[in-house]
């Protein structure tokens, strides 16, 4: 497999990942939400911002 190949491959994975990880991020938001914790759901959120912009960063190389 060339250098390319597997950094193309590096990158699609390192997508799926940040992406599964924001929606999981902000399923714990809302999980922390119905518990009543408004404070830990904010931070939640937060990084699940962080998260879907590393995820849109890689789809932006993938594209190229």
């Amino acid at each position: 497999m060339s250098l390319k190949e597997r950094t193309a491959n590096n990158v699609h994975a390192t997508f799926v990942e940040e992406a599964k990880a924001a929606v999981r991020l902000l399923l714990f938001a809302k999980r922390a939400e119905s518990e009543g914790l408004p404070q830990i759901a904010s931070l939640f959120r937060a990084v699940t911002v962080a998260e879907g912009i590393h995820a849109k960063k890689a789809l932006c190389v993938i594209e190229r």
